[in-house]
């Protein structure tokens, strides 16, 4: 039986490049491409440096000219900050997703992962509504080398539904 990894992400947005901040993790880039009318996730990726610094010099985000937004994403579990969990998180995401400017981890699968997202506004509060955008991204995604299991959350308060 091969091992089986579970992953917890917080993710939080939408940002504009002007207001990201903070150490690194995972991030979304969401708009509309040239000549294109959809706006959709374009982009899935990984930095351990600063977010910033990242998005100043990327290869793939200039080509998102409109309405552009990011989301960030915080390995919670485990609680290595090994980018070895990142590098992971991100191949269940694009081999699920297929994101259109993601061009790597497209067509070879992960290794058996079960990746939990939560989705917050940037201030911190829980989505009771997931964000129209990354409607399409299970909140549940779990992969055992043959069968895709996915499912969304639905978030609670102590004394009821929210």
């Amino acid at each position: 039986m091969k091992s089986h990894e579970i992953m917890l992400i917080d993710w939080k947005g939408p940002y504009e490049q002007e207001q990201v901040e903070g150490e690194g993790g995972l991030y979304l880039v969401s708009g509309k491409l040239r000549n294109k009318q959809r706006k959709d996730i374009h982009y899935c990726g990984i930095t351990q440096r600063d977010f910033k610094g990242r998005f100043s010099r990327h290869h793939k985000i200039d080509e998102i000219n409109r309405e552009r937004r990011f989301w960030l994403g915080h390995l919670v579990f485990p609680h290595k900050k090994d980018r070895s969990y990142l590098e992971l998180a991100e191949s269940i995401i694009i081999y699920f997703w297929q994101p259109t400017l993601n061009e790597r981890k497209t067509v070879n699968p992960p290794r058996p992962t079960t990746l939990i997202n939560r989705w917050f506004k940037k201030d911190g509060v829980p989505r009771l509504r997931q964000d129209s955008i990354c409607k399409e991204l299970p909140d549940v995604l779990s992969w055992d080398g043959r069968y895709w299991r996915t499912g969304n959350l639905i978030v609670w308060e102590e004394e009821g539904w929210l």
